[in-house]
């Protein structure tokens, strides 16, 4: 596999919420699912070279204040997240398999805001691109579409149920 490693990162955020404005406290890891949004706004952004493509961490951790888990499933959270940017969002996958959902982005190359279960990612599958950014490791290109989809098969091969949202400019 012809992987090259463009950055590295690491998610040591998290915040502590309340919903609702009642008195439980939960932990929330809403930074990858908003750095992970203003991936794919820099990565659209043709001014922007991939090895500069990283963001900011703390705009993240302003961004994730405004977002939470949609308790009905619906994704209206991750759509407000990207309306935020100034982007939108088709969803493309809706709790499918890995493999389904790498289809879906592979199939039809643009920018993807990906989820499992529990964590935010997102790919740009356009021609020459194939990278592939996680907030808790970094910016990955690979040399074509079956190699990056090897990579993410190899890092998250457990995770059952994966969401994807094609991401284009507003």
């Amino acid at each position: 596999m012809a992987e090259q490693t463009l950055y590295t990162s690491h998610n040591n955020y998290s915040s502590l919420q309340t919903e609702g404005g009642g008195t439980d406290t939960e932990r929330r890891l809403g930074w990858c699912a908003a750095a992970s949004a203003l991936w794919c706004k820099n990565t659209l952004d043709a001014a922007i070279a991939p090895k500069d493509s990283d963001p900011s961490k703390l705009r993240a951790g302003i961004l994730q204040v405004k977002y939470r888990w949609d308790p009905n499933g619906n994704g209206q959270d991750v759509l407000n997240l990207l309306h935020n940017l100034e982007l939108n969002g088709t969803r493309v996958a809706d709790d499918v398999a890995l493999g389904t959902m790498l289809d879906t982005v592979v199939g039809t190359p643009g920018v993807y805001w990906i989820a499992d279960e529990t964590h935010a990612m997102a790919v740009d599958t356009r021609a020459g691109r194939h990278l592939f950014y996680d907030i808790e490791n970094g910016l990955f290109q690979y040399a074509s579409s079956a190699e990056l989809r090897q990579g993410i098969q190899s890092r998250y091969a457990k995770s059952r149920e994966w969401t994807a949202f094609r991401v284009t400019h507003q």
